[in-house]
């Protein structure tokens, strides 16, 4: 990998928190998905890293982050796996067990990052007070995408420089060996973590029967994840209309009870 490649996967992960472009950032940026597609196009095999960063992606299905928490970090695990995969040609599997404790540090650079922005806010609030509004354009905007980048960019750009040469190079030296064996099975058992955790979550409230409506509609009717795609978001609108028709209609009732009395 060239610096100029590692550069690029540091954009890519600064991209995953910045806000420059509307649309890019943690709902976009943010997955393991997106940014192994983007990793293999920049390495050269989009394919690959497409393959990758969708197994990864697994892992992250039931991972929330509510209330400020971070559990993990998606995108840097994305980033270095994918990158892992491709230079050190590791397969997905092998590459999950490798990308699940780099998604742990990503918590580390969050939690810097979190740091850093309280003090930009309390310079914003002295700008405010002394009505200085280009100060609290620059306090908002600038310079904390400018420590973002600093935080975010520079060290995945040095992992992704010299971390998947080194990794490269154990892998060669670990080849045939049966401890790559053990971390490809390690690496397959850990997407199911991620199922699980989804599946946990669709079974609390009411949309379970949509999970089965899909499966049966994949299993017996042979539907690809396009159209299962396509006819889940038509029964979300359908759902949503009748449920706010349902609400409405309590209300109106509840009103004429109280006019009654």
């Amino acid at each position: 990998m060239s610096i100029f490649q590692a550069f690029l996967c540091g954009i890519c992960y600064y991209m995953s928190a910045g806000t420059w472009i509307v649309g890019v950032g943690f709902y976009t940026f943010g997955r393991a998905l997106i940014q192994g597609f983007f990793t293999g196009l920049i390495l050269g095999d989009p394919i690959t890293g497409t393959m990758v960063g969708c197994t990864i992606q697994l892992i992250y299905l039931g991972v929330m982050s509510t209330g400020g928490s971070f559990p993990a970090d998606q995108a840097l695990a994305g980033i270095m796996g994918t990158a892992a995969a491709i230079t050190a040609g590791l397969s997905a599997e092998e590459a999950i067990a490798i990308a699940v404790p780099i998604g742990l540090l990503g918590t580390v650079l969050y939690n810097i990052r979190m740091v850093f922005a309280t003090t930009f806010v309390h310079l914003a609030d002295k700008y405010a007070e002394e009505g200085n509004t280009g100060g609290i354009w620059y306090a908002n905007v600038v310079w904390p995408q400018v420590a973002l980048f600093i935080i975010y960019a520079i060290p995945c750009t040095l992992a992704c420089y010299f971390g998947a040469p080194a990794l490269a190079s154990v892998v060669d030296s670990l080849a045939g060996s049966n401890v790559i064996r053990i971390v490809g099975v390690l690496g397959g058992l850990l997407p199911v973590i991620g199922i699980a955790m989804n599946m946990k979550a669709i079974f609390k409230g009411e949309a379970r029967i949509f999970f089965f409506v899909g499966f049966l509609m994949v299993v017996y009717l042979n539907f690809n994840m396009v159209a299962v795609s396509l006819f889940a978001l038509l029964m979300a609108l359908v759902y949503v209309n009748l449920k706010g028709d349902a609400a409405a209609n309590a209300l109106a009732f509840a009103e004429e009870d109280d006019d009654d009395e």
